[in-house]
């Protein structure tokens, strides 16, 4: 038996080099929300098919494919070193869940680098918002201003973003990022997500992106955004892996309705989604008129 192992392992270890060029595809798939087109599908395949013929033209002809210590070292690991490994992750991401803490200032560099925009582009992300010219927009937890630029300029001309934070690091780095830019109707404040500080509702979009699990008071907060937001408007609650703050719709969902929201649309997979709520009108007793003096 460990003789006919022994005879099958470069068949296995080409097996297992498949299975994990396909779970990388599937992944990148969901993680790219669906959005990588024929031409990135035809991509993956052909990478996929020329792994493939590359790793039986070496075995066939006798020499070891450059990749092959990576699947020998995959192979190496136990089931249950590998489940102790999965395990270990999926721990500390159940507990950094549960601890809610807004990002540090000095991560924003690690957090903006060029793997977000890959995973997380803001094109995707805006284009649930339903951004328009002239709209007044509430950005909860702006942190250094990723998505603030590309906001301030779906919203040109005459919108007006507001940029709230908890650090005043992180909003005085946003402020810098929009005017270096060259957005000027922008407005920055260092306050908490369940004080905001205004005082009327006349907020067209408010909206929460990758933020809502950093927020202690999660419930407060929506309740903040709904006394801020005009009757009819929109709240935006945007969630990604593997952010360690990650919510699953269903709390999400939960959170918002409890708050006074109505569901209006959840777009995306579970790797990155964006629901998207309404903030109810007023009911009008029958036999209202309204009156214009």
């Amino acid at each position: 038996m460990v003789n006919t192992l022994l005879a099958l392992r470069p068949w296995l270890q080409l097996a297992l080099l498949v299975a994990v060029i396909w779970l990388v595809a599937r992944v990148l798939r969901r993680a790219l929300l669906g959005r990588i087109g024929e031409l990135g599908k035809l991509v993956l395949v052909g990478a996929l098919a020329g792994v493939w013929a590359l790793t039986a033209f070496f075995f066939v002809s006798g020499q070891q494919a450059p990749w092959a210590p990576v699947t020998l070292l995959l192979m190496r690991f136990s089931p249950r070193t590998v489940l102790l490994i999965a395990g270990s992750l999926l721990v500390v991401w159940l507990i950094l869940r549960e601890i809610p803490f807004p990002m540090p200032y000095w991560a924003a560099a690690i957090i903006e680098g060029p793997w977000r925009k890959l995973l997380f582009p803001a094109d995707v992300t805006l284009s649930r918002m339903a951004l328009g010219p002239g709209m007044r927009v509430l950005e909860v937890g702006c942190g250094a201003g990723y998505l603030s630029t590309h906001v301030a300029r779906r919203i040109e001309p005459g919108g007006m973003l507001f940029c709230v934070d908890i650090q005043p690091r992180m909003v005085e780095k946003s402020l810098k990022r929009l005017e270096a830019q060259g957005f000027r109707s922008v407005q920055g404040f260092v306050a908490p997500a369940n004080k905001l500080p205004f005082d009327i509702f006349d907020i067209d979009l408010v909206f929460f992106a990758h933020v809502l699990g950093e927020i202690p008071d999660r419930l407060p907060a929506l309740r903040e955004a709904l006394r801020v937001l005009r009757p009819g408007a929109v709240l935006s609650v945007t969630e990604s892996l593997p952010d360690p703050h990650y919510r699953f719709r269903s709390d999400v969902v939960k959170l918002c309705r409890q708050a006074g929201f109505e569901l209006a649309s959840i777009e995306g997979s579970l790797f990155n989604y964006t629901a998207s709520f309404r903030k109810p009108k007023p009911i009008e007793p029958l036999g209202y008129a309204p009156r214009f003096e």
